[in-house]
């Protein structure tokens, strides 16, 4: 019910009989349609009128019209549910296009898109995925949590306020013809490579939230083991609801409840039962509670996290990783303790702890997230 632009008139217009006409607000709000200054600018091409039909659809427009080719898709109030929704009607309309999910980041117009589509800028995306432009610094760099999808670290990225780009590390295995890494070795050795192409040399800000905290850790090590700098180590709730703590050693399996809610969460936001008893049948569910989720896409992300659940560190695998860049965890109410902690010898000094008040998923929405950026804030000395 949230409208996804709101203008502002002076006054109402009304008909010759003193009563509100409809027609001509319609009219002045297709007018003034354009966001932040940006004007209005109708679709010029065949492939800009269809984009602008799915954009309408998907971001709910009465018409078509309504829609500038400039318009941002985040500034007019577009989420999580209709990105996914936008780009797979988008690859359905246009099959040559295969666009990847992150693209909205790179190319969040029509204008844009449809450069993507015709071919005008065919370079791959990255899984570096910018999410916040602005800054004199050097990146921070943020894994996200299970299921690797990086759109839920937005508001932070917006909302941290520390002059520097930010750019998300999306999970290899989200996009079509990706399979998911083993190890987390493996899945950090691929991040650090991404990360060095993009920023060859240090200091690095590595951040990592819930699952990402654990690869953020691992690339911190294999950063500093290849000689460079980690200026900041950030684990945002590294440990896992203590929902896990009731089937600890039930692993992803899914007559283990504590598995199946967590699964849950990386689509709800939040946890709750699901009657499933394979990966298909969890499959249907979701799709059946998120139409605008594609099946697919579904079935990778299951994957993401059916490979990535169990990811953990042995007492040994730990004490073999050492790192001397100073680590800050901030634990959400109610988590379990995390991977590093009660364990000594992974890092040259203690790691700073900070208790937040907020639980593992409203950490990252508002108004808890003003809580976890005052303390990040904090840490960097600002």
């Amino acid at each position: 019910m949230i409208p996804n632009r709101v203008v502002v008139l002076d006054r109402l217009p009304l008909s010759a009989n003193g009563k509100v006409d409809t027609k001509a607000l319609a009219e002045l709000a297709v007018v003034n349609a354009g966001l932040h200054g940006r004007p209005h600018v109708l679709p010029r091409t065949a492939t800009e009128r269809r984009l602008a039909e799915i954009w309408a659809a998907a971001l709910r427009y009465e018409e078509a019209g309504a829609v500038s080719v400039q318009d941002d898709f985040f500034e007019s109030g577009g989420n999580s549910l209709i990105a996914v929704s936008l780009i797979t009607k988008i690859n359905r309309g246009f099959p040559q296009a295969r666009l990847p999910l992150q693209v909205l980041f790179e190319a969040p117009t029509i204008e844009k898109l449809a450069h993507r589509v015709d071919g005008a800028a065919a370079t791959p995306a990255s899984r570096l995925v910018r999410l916040h432009a602005r800054g004199d610094r050097s990146p921070v760099y943020c894994w996200p949590g299970l299921g690797g999808y990086t759109m839920n670290l937005r508001f932070l990225a917006e909302e941290a306020g520390v002059d520097r780009p930010f750019y998300g590390v999306q999970a290899h295995g989200i996009n079509r013809g990706e399979a998911p890494y083993d190890t987390i070795r493996e899945m950090a050795a691929a991040d650090v490579e991404a990360i060095r192409k993009r920023q060859p040399t240090g200091p690095y800000t590595l951040w990592g939230y819930s699952f990402g905290a654990r690869v953020a850790f691992e690339a911190a090590h294999l950063l500093e083991a290849a000689g460079e700098q980690v200026e900041h180590l950030f684990l945002i709730a590294p440990g896992s609801p203590k929902v896990r703590a009731e089937s600890a050693a039930g692993g992803a399996r899914y007559d283990n409840p504590a598995f199946t809610r967590i699964l849950y969460s990386v689509f709800a936001g939040g946890l709750e039962d699901v009657p499933a008893t394979d990966a298909e049948s969890f499959a249907r569910h979701v799709t059946e509670r998120f139409p605008a989720l594609e099946p697919d896409l579904v079935a990778r992300i299951i994957a993401i996290v059916e490979k990535t659940f169990d990811f953990t560190y042995t007492f040994g695998e730990l004490t073999e990783r050492r790192v001397s860049c100073p680590v800050t965890i901030f634990k959400a109410q109610g988590d379990d303790y995390s991977f590093l902690e009660h364990t000594t010898g992974w890092s040259t000094r203690p790691p700073t702890v900070v208790e937040l008040s907020a639980d593992h998923y409203s950490l990252l929405r508002a108004p808890d997230l003003k809580e976890l950026v005052k303390q990040i804030r904090y840490r960097l000395g600002r």
